[in-house]
């Protein structure tokens, strides 16, 4: 499909009764999710030129007659493959959009977890139960460790981020000088060493998953996204350029449509971005100031 640039529109010596789509939508400025919707109304745009699709005929059913509307829309210059192109896109692009976040732990990382678990249930259990065993010693241990790690009891039931800040806290308490003797007496040192090794791990294993499903996504988002510009430039000339050359109402009714959902978009956009402004002065402005020393 050829694509219509550096048009002069003024160069076809004709009176104006055309329409030009505006151009101050700018595209990149958009969130995701605002782009995506912004597509989405400018196919439906498109598709809401084409001519509905006959029924089958009654005396045939297998028989279905072809529609002006497999041909696209010709009075703003695209096809119908240009129109199921830029839709396949654009549902690429609602899938970045609505992707979760939510994965299979990897192999490794569902072991690590696991460990961590027992050795964190194992720990809380030796404490909390030594509080009724025969030596003094034991007994005086649990008692004083016991106070430390009630506010860690049910850890492993914790989502997985709070799990791992949980476990750092729990051992960051334990190891605690006042509390060295206790869990010696205990025999905890061994557990906490093997605790903290596979908490850490398990951190490290998310932390790469993380950041690389993010790079992917923002990777394939960008791509998408650009391909998508080039539809909508390529889809507005050529509305542009059918609108002089061969004016329609078809094409005067769609460009009317677009520039309204343009104006729209803008200052959807523009109220987003002035309710965020105001959100943080509101922020800033309820940081008390600390009062400066009188000069000398």
């Amino acid at each position: 499909m050829p694509i219509f640039e550096n048009v002069n529109f003024k160069s076809f010596g004709m009176k104006k009764n055309y329409l030009l789509v505006n151009d101050f939508l700018a595209l990149t400025r958009l969130s995701q999710a605002e782009y995506v919707t912004f597509m989405n109304h400018v196919l439906l745009l498109v598709k809401d030129q084409l001519d509905e699709i006959e029924e089958p005929e009654p005396e045939n059913p297998d028989v279905v007659s072809l529609s002006a509307g497999e041909e696209g829309v010709p009075e703003i210059g695209v096809d119908a493959s240009f129109v199921n192109e830029m839709e396949q896109e654009i549902l690429l692009m609602s899938d970045v959009v609505n992707e979760t976040t939510i994965a299979q732990e990897t192999e490794a990382m569902q072991e690590h977890e696991k460990n961590r678990d027992n050795l964190a249930t194992y720990i809380l259990t030796r404490i909390t139960c030594a509080g009724s065993l025969p030596l003094q010693a034991e007994r005086d241990a649990g008692k004083a460790l016991y106070k430390v790690v009630k506010p860690y009891i049910g850890i492993a039931r914790l989502a997985v981020a709070k799990e791992t800040a949980a476990i750092r806290g729990l051992l960051l308490d334990l190891r605690k000088a006042e509390y060295a003797s206790y869990v010696t007496t205990l025999g905890l040192t061994a557990y906490m060493a093997e605790l903290d090794t596979e908490n850490e791990a398990y951190d490290t294993l998310y932390k790469v998953r993380f950041e690389g499903r993010a790079a992917n996504k923002l990777e394939a988002g960008s791509m998408i996204r650009a391909r998508l510009d080039e539809y909508y430039k390529e889809l507005t000339l050529l509305a542009q350029s059918y609108s002089v050359v061969q004016p329609t109402e078809k094409s005067a009714a769609f460009i009317r449509n677009l520039n309204q959902l343009i104006a729209e978009t803008t200052a959807a956009y523009n109220q987003r971005i002035a309710q965020a402004q105001a959100a943080k002065r509101r922020k800033e402005e309820s940081i008390p100031v600390m009062p400066t020393e009188p000069e000398a």
